[in-house]
């Protein structure tokens, strides 16, 4: 499902990741481990297409990364990539002036062009799944640091 090989990313004249490889199954959960500084959330913004990377490839599913793609080319790609792959980052921002609901429909409705319908149904399942039915209606300011 993941494939990384060779990965390098040098941030000016550090060398962040050097040659960095794995191998994700689909259904196979798996953790990033190290320390501050030692290139984690740099991986997986190699990963997701957020950070550009010096040499290697990523694969994600049939999604293919590589540096120095044409701007065309990574465009269509970043776009599949971004409709599959989500990431929630360290310093996760959610929208002060959405309520909960909101918040999480925005990546369905304004990204993926779903109907309204259909993402509030399968929203409202995944909230109450985490425990967050009740705080429809919250603001973020209103919620906990875990409930956000």
């Amino acid at each position: 499902m993941i494939e990384v090989r060779g990965l390098v990313k040098n941030h000016g004249p550090l060398r962040v990741l050097d040659g960095v490889s794995l191998s994700v199954r689909r259904g196979e959960v798996a953790t990033i481990v190290g320390p501050s500084g030692g290139g984690k959330s740099t991986l997986l913004r190699c990963i997701n297409g957020l950070e550009p990377f010096e040499e290697g490839e990523v694969q994600v599913d049939q999604i293919r990364l590589r540096p120095n793609a044409a701007p065309r080319e990574l465009g269509a790609v970043l776009r599949e990539l971004r409709r599959r792959v989500g990431m929630v980052f360290q310093q996760f921002h959610l929208f002060p002036h959405m309520n909960v609901l909101e918040n999480v429909l925005a990546g369905p409705l304004h990204v993926l062009g779903r109907s309204r319908d259909q993402c509030e149904a399968e929203a409202r399942v995944l909230l109450d799944r985490v425990g967050l039915a009740d705080k429809l209606t919250a603001s973020p300011d209103q919620l906990s640091g875990g409930q956000q």
